[in-house]
C-alpha cells in the first residue's frame, strides 16, 4: 500500500468513525427522550419549591432533626421562613420526642448477635401560635435491619450511625410532606 492509499484509507476510517459518533449521539438523545416520556407518563415530576399554608414557622425540639427541617424550609420553600421566636410564627412545629433503639433479632450458635433491628420513633405536632392543632400529635416509626459481626464491630457501629441518620432523613421527608399537605390554617378564635 502506497502512502497515498494509506492516507485515503485513514480518511475513510475517520469519516466512518464520525458517522458512528453521530449515530451514537442520536440514539443517546432518543433514549433520553424515551426515559423522559416514560417518567412523565407514570406521573413522575421533579419536586419544585414547596408551598405551605403558613408563612412563618417556629421549630422547637428535635436537635439535629430540627436543624434539617429548618434547612429544608429555608432552601426548598416558596416564601416560608423559619423564625427564632414563637411569637413571630404563624405555625409551630413541635418535635416532642425522638427515640432510637437497637435489639438483637438473631443469634449465632454461641449466643452472639448476628443481626440487629434498629428502630426510631419521631413524635411531632404542628400547631397554631395559640396551640390549636393543625397536624395533631403524630408518631413516625421506622425500622432497619443491621447484620452484625464481632470482628467488624467498629465498621458496624459506623454503619448503625449511618442507618440512624438515614432514618432521621426519612422522617424529615415525611414531616415535610405532611406539612405540604396542609392546605389551610384553622380559623382564628373569636375574641371574647
Amino acid at each position: 500500500m502506497t502512502f497515498g492509499e494509506k492516507r485515503a484509507h485513514h480518511v475513510q476510517m475517520t469519516s466512518g468513525q464520525r458517522s458512528v459518533g453521530v449515530t451514537r449521539r442520536i440514539f443517546g438523545w432518543i433514549a433520553l427522550l424515551g426515559c423522559a416520556l416514560t417518567l412523565s407518563a407514570c406521573g413522575f415530576q421533579l419536586r419544585g419549591a414547596s408551598e405551605y399554608a403558613f408563612q412563618r414557622l417556629y421549630i422547637s425540639g428535635g436537635g439535629s432533626m430540627g436543624i434539617d427541617i429548618s434547612r429544608y424550609i429555608r432552601y426548598g420553600s416558596k416564601g416560608t421562613v423559619v423564625v427564632t421566636e414563637p411569637k413571630e410564627a404563624d405555625a409551630r412545629l413541635e418535635i416532642v420526642n425522638v427515640q432510637a433503639s437497637r435489639t438483637a433479632v438473631s443469634l449465632d450458635a454461641n449466643g452472639q448477635a448476628r443481626e440487629y433491628e434498629m428502630r426510631s420513633a419521631y413524635t411531632f405536632q404542628l400547631v397554631t401560635p395559640d396551640g390549636r392543632p393543625i397536624i395533631p400529635l403524630t408518631t413516625i416509626r421506622l425500622v432497619r435491619n443491621l447484620p452484625y459481626s464481632d470482628s467488624e464491630s467498629t465498621a458496624r457501629d459506623a454503619e448503625a450511625s449511618l442507618l440512624y441518620r438515614d432514618m432521621q432523613k426519612d422522617a424529615v421527608d415525611q414531616i415535610i410532606r405532611r406539612m405540604e399537605a396542609v392546605k389551610s390554617m384553622p380559623e382564628a378564635k373569636p375574641e371574647e
